[in-house]
């Protein structure tokens, strides 16, 4: 069979500019959600390792005690340093005895701020939470 004249097969120059005008916009698209998906991934991964420093630091003052020690630094890994201050929040009351009366010790709650830093000074995170405080009032008490 012939061909009628003047016509060829193939794409014209034009539509192969189009095609390419559609995928470079195309791959724009793309390009641009890939960086705002690197983006979103750096940014879970420091608030990840912010919650576990925070984790790591309300460990350490696990063991605190707020009414002997109201004011404070631990060190931890890395060089950082967890540092707090504590303020009553209730006025010292005697504990209750068992099974009657009143106890040995003087309580108070405390509302506990730390932070912790880097050991250049870089703030890391900071922690309130409320925690009990004692101290004994008389007596030997032996466990």
């Amino acid at each position: 069979m012939r061909r009628p004249i003047g016509r060829r097969e193939g794409f014209s120059l034009v539509e192969a500019l189009v095609a390419l005008a559609i995928a470079a916009l195309a791959f724009t698209a793309i390009f641009a959600l890939q960086d705002q998906m690197t983006v979103g991934q750096m940014r879970l991964q420091r608030t990840l390792d912010t919650a576990a420093v925070q984790r790591n630091g309300l460990e350490l003052l696990a063991d605190i005690n707020p009414m002997e020690e109201p004011s404070g630094q631990r060190n931890m890994t890395g060089g950082r340093v967890i540092s707090w201050t504590a303020e009553p929040v209730t006025e010292t009351r005697r504990n209750a005895g068992f099974p009657s009366g009143e106890g040995v010790f003087d309580v108070a709650l405390y509302e506990v701020d730390a932070v912790i830093t880097t050991a250049g000074g870089r703030e890391l995170g900071r922690l309130q939470f409320r925690r009990l405080g004692w101290r004994r009032a008389f007596g030997d008490f032996t466990l």
